[in-house]
């Protein structure tokens, strides 16, 4: 990317200023708002380390901590797309279509084949790009809003084709739903949006092109009760879903997984419990841990015809290197002004007229609005003359889920099993610890926590020393970091809470796995 040297920044006025007469100008700045946010090169973040060493449910305080809040997010308004009722491709492909061969539109939400995913917001804004360059001429002034993975590729390929083109980006950075953090505390990149990459031949050039690695991630999961009982997980769960989708199937309308539930009488009744769980807490994990992280929605929300076999079964890669530079390698020599919002997109049958939330306007020949759903249908943003009957409807009937991460590390992994016993090996244990971890019971916040100290290929910065030498598969893994994930109604409420009461919202989830108190003594 060019940046402007200098250490001071350069002011959005100023900014647009050089860009409009051609001047190339990144700025590449830490976010500001209620808590801090890195610089896409990976400026340390400090992070507080709290005065108390656990909390009154035994678990131990983090050493650190990071959260997104994406659903609180001005410039993101959710995290990724999933299919509501009553939504259909036919939606996200109408969203696609251009508006009087002056506005394209592409990110993961117009994306008929693949929405909610990485892939399919890169390919949008592929397709988006040829779509444009059919009708127009090289020289021509294209202006890109947003600066995520899709904007970033359209106006990659506008550029190498010919055209002048100015990406407008609403943040103090580049990368959209795309944040890494590099933070010493952690000794390792923190990724806040997307964790997994599915396999996508074109991601996959990218990825290799900015040496960004990742590793298969085919989790070994262990669920546990509130009172921190380790308990398999039965099939009551799944088969209702599967039978509700096939109940769903034979209705004339669309309807939602839990009215779907409903009609087909499969809401389990109390009593029956399995391992000490009513049946309906178990449809309720299912629910929880299966659906909600892959739609980022609850059942009353996602339509019952959704394949949640299929979504849950899909391939997925855990990202090990720092998905920003794939980001940064699609911005190279692109004019790219952040820190302007647009709130207006004038189009007449010559030219279209950007409006900007400081009054200034951009004017361009042609334009791809690359911002997320959430975004274009809030009162922030506005279309002038509005737009055709077929985009009003896919904006009023496309959704956005909710998904958030926490990171946090702590001294120890005190939710991993025990060390082995002297005689014991460590290959054994090793090979049967769990890397994915989940409560069943009432109350839950959090979907599912991932130990990434355990994931195997992630890499650990800090390997233990063995028989003198550094261990590359060590018994109890990596450094004691998990994720947790945070979907649906639960990531919508812990947005609107602050850090403090947030970490102790998700810590709570962890007290089954807390450490046992010390036996007392008798004196």
């Amino acid at each position: 990317m060019r940046e402007r040297a200098g250490g001071g920044g350069v002011s959005r006025r100023g900014l647009l200023a050089a860009a409009l007469a051609g001047t190339a100008t990144v700025v590449l700045a830490s976010c500001t708002g209620p808590e801090p946010k890195p610089s896409p090169t990976g400026t340390p973040v400090p992070t507080p380390t709290p005065t108390p060493t656990a909390t009154p449910g035994g678990v131990p305080l983090p050493t650190a901590m990071h959260r997104s809040r994406w659903a609180a997010d001005p410039f993101a308004r959710g995290a990724f797309g999933f299919r509501a009722v009553d939504t259909t491709p036919e939606l996200r492909e109408a969203l696609a279509e251009p508006v009087g061969d002056r506005i394209w539109f592409a990110g993961e939400a117009s994306s008929a084949e693949a929405p909610g995913t990485l892939h399919g917001a890169l390919r949008s804004g592929v397709d988006a790009a040829a779509s444009l360059r059919a009708v127009a001429e090289p020289g021509e002034r294209v202006a890109v809003i947003g600066a995520g993975i899709a904007g970033l590729a359209a106006a990659r390929e506008l550029d190498r084709a010919g055209f002048e083109v100015i990406v407008v980006e609403a943040r103090t950075r580049i990368g959209g739903r795309i944040e890494t953090v590099d933070d010493e505390a952690f000794g390792r990149t923190i990724e806040l949006g997307a964790l997994f990459v599915g396999d996508d031949e074109a991601l996959d050039r990218l990825l290799d092109e900015a040496s960004v690695t990742t590793v298969s991630f085919t989790p070994r999961a262990e669920t546990r009760t509130l009172d921190g009982r380790t308990v398999a997980v039965p099939t009551t769960g799944p088969e209702a879903i599967d039978a509700a989708r096939a109940w769903a199937a034979g209705q004339p309308d669309d309807v939602s997984l839990a009215a779907a539930l409903t009609g087909a009488g499969l809401l389990p009744p109390a009593g029956g419990e399995i391992d000490g769980v009513e049946p309906g807490e178990w449809l309720t994990h299912t629910v929880r841990t299966d659906i909600e992280p892959f739609t980022g929605a609850g059942s009353t929300l996602v339509s019952a015809n959704t394949d949640f076999a299929s979504l849950a079964a899909t391939p997925r890669r855990l990202v090990t290197g720092r998905l920003s530079d794939a980001v940064e390698l699609l911005a190279e020599g692109l004019d790219i002004a952040v820190g302007s919002a647009v709130t207006r997109i004038i189009a007449t049958d010559r030219r279209v007229a950007l409006r900007l939330d400081s009054g200034e306007s951009v004017s361009a020949d042609r334009v791809v609005v690359a911002v997320p759903l959430g975004v274009l249908q809030s009162d922030a943003f506005a279309f002038e003359p509005p737009l055709p009957p077929r985009h009003l409807r896919a904006l009023g009937e496309l959704r956005t889920g909710a998904v958030d991460l926490i990171w946090l590390r702590f001294d120890e992994a005190f939710w991993r099993p025990e060390q082995p016993g002297s005689g014991e090996t460590t290959g054994d244990a090793s090979a049967s610890m769990p890397e994915l971890y989940a409560v069943v019971g009432v109350g839950t916040r959090v979907s599912a926590w991932i130990d990434l100290g355990a994931a195997n290929g992630y890499p650990n910065p800090d390997p233990p020393e063995v028989d003198g030498g550094e261990a590359t598969a060590p018994f109890g893994g990596g450094p004691p970091v998990l994720v947790g994930i945070i979907a649906a109604a639960q990531a919508r409420q812990l947005d609107d809470l602050d850090d403090q009461a947030f970490q102790a919202a998700v810590l709570d989830d962890l007290v089954p796995f807390a450490p046992a108190p010390p036996a007392a003594t008798s004196g």
